[in-house]
């Protein structure tokens, strides 16, 4: 959470975001009404209203109820790998940095400056999307006040009329929010009163701790731009396999569908995983299939076999082959809008391979491939998902993840709902 110097009141949450309106309130209470079947077996399950992908009052709500209150994955400790190192990042409106200091401590620090308000790396310090920087002080662009990488105020120019520069550094700094390192992955979360996101991720933490992530090196992060599709659009398709035979008959061959595999799920966990067997090569984003770099030492023969596929909701997807991790943050920028940010991981012994960063630029060609037959049809079913006709569903085995993704959504979106009834039954 942002930190603050008074608690916040009855109608406010402990994020220090209002409790939705009523229009988000009724939205939330009409499209989860008749949502019980939704977390179902594939078997029985059901498919949530159209309207939750595209209906603003939801959005509002959704916002709340998920973004204001969930783990989120801002990016890689090895991002920041040096003192001085930082990068600035968008959640929800909110713009932040990511930082480690002199002393090599992680910080996550609201960007908005406190003198006047002006996000500290936009306007005309605005930099490249995902690039990081080095240096010793985040400097204001508007007035010049800066900061150090712990959010310290270090200066302010031209304040010596309204108070010398010790008062306002015991007065003013950078707010922090709150975070956590899990596997390397730095995730924050806005609400002081969520439970930690380590215990929710046990079970993939035996899943994934022999790819040693926090060691592996990542690549240059890049975006898709925006995307007209709801962000619970992508998390599904990226889920379930059932559509890449179709949608990826040319480009996800090394993985068939029929090979896949899917765990038992709970919905107070925070991943839901399966994994994907190899055919015949153990590679999907090379032309030909096949592993050009050196694997991750110590995996197991059965992690040499297969693509584990991870959601951790809300917002991370995380693919694991034998040789990298393909790390994706989804980014809502409104009901029916969301950006992704993408980078991979790799071992330093693959990172000195000569001609790594072609073998790189390879895989990443196959891998736009592969993205773009998904954003397309990301879109068309987001413009689906408006007709009056939208099914409640049928589903295949391979859609198994789809209702253990919505038994998850369900789970908490009615534990806000509640949550806000009863802030507005105090207020």
């Amino acid at each position: 959470m942002i930190e603050q110097s008074s608690a916040p009141s009855k109608a406010e949450h402990s994020t220090g975001e209002r409790v939705p309106d009523e229009q988000a309130l009724a939205a939330a209470r009409r499209w989860t009404r008749d949502a019980d079947r939704v977390g179902d077996p594939y078997r029985t399950a059901e498919l949530f209203p159209g309207e939750i992908y595209w209906d603003e009052d939801f959005w509002r709500f959704e916002k709340w109820a998920l973004f204001d209150r969930e783990w989120l994955c801002v990016g890689h400790v090895g991002q920041i790998r040096e003192p001085g190192d930082h990068f600035a990042i968008t959640l929800m409106d909110e713009p932040l940095i990511v930082s480690r200091d002199a002393a090599g401590e992680i910080h996550v620090l609201s960007a908005i400056c406190q003198h006047r308000g002006h996000p500290l790396m936009d306007g005309l310090a605005k930099p490249e999307t995902g690039g990081v920087k080095r240096g010793k002080l985040l400097v204001c662009p508007y007035h010049a006040w800066s900061y150090k990488l712990d959010g310290s105020l270090m200066a302010a120019p031209g304040m010596r009329e309204t108070a010398n520069i010790d008062e306002l550094r015991c007065r003013i700094r950078l707010p922090s929010i709150r975070h956590e390192i899990f596997e390397g992955l730095i995730f924050v979360n806005f609400n002081k009163d969520a439970a930690p996101i380590t215990p929710r991720l046990e079970r993939l933490h035996g899943l994934i701790e022999a790819f040693k992530m926090e060691t592996l090196c990542p690549t240059e992060v890049a975006s898709t731009g925006l995307i007209r599709s709801n962000w619970k659009i992508y998390q599904e398709n990226s889920l379930e396999p059932y559509h890449t035979d179709v949608v990826h008959r040319n480009s996800h061959n090394p993985a068939p569908a029929h090979l896949s595999t899917f765990f038992e799920h709970s919905s107070d966990e925070a991943a839901i995983f399966t994994t994907t067997g190899f055919a015949e090569t153990n590679e999907l984003f090379a032309s030909d299939g096949q592993q050009q770099l050196p694997g991750i030492p110590g995996l197991s023969e059965e992690q040499m076999s297969r693509i584990l596929f991870v959601a951790v909701l809300p917002g991370l997807f995380l693919l694991f082959e034998p040789g990298s991790v393909l790390v994706t943050l989804s980014l809502p920028r409104g009901a029916d809008t969301m950006e992704l940010l993408t980078f991979s991981l790799y071992t330093e012994q693959a990172c000195a391979v000569p001609g790594f960063a072609g073998i790189v630029a390879e895989q990443q060609a196959a891998l736009n491939a592969i993205v773009a037959e998904d954003l397309t049809t990301q879109e068309a079913l987001q413009r689906g998902h408006r007709s009056r006709f939208t099914p409640k569903g049928v589903l295949s085995w391979l859609e198994t993840t789809i209702p253990q993704m919505n038994g998850w959504l369900l789970h908490r979106y009615r534990i806000a709902l509640a949550e806000a009834e009863g802030e507005q039954a105090l207020s």
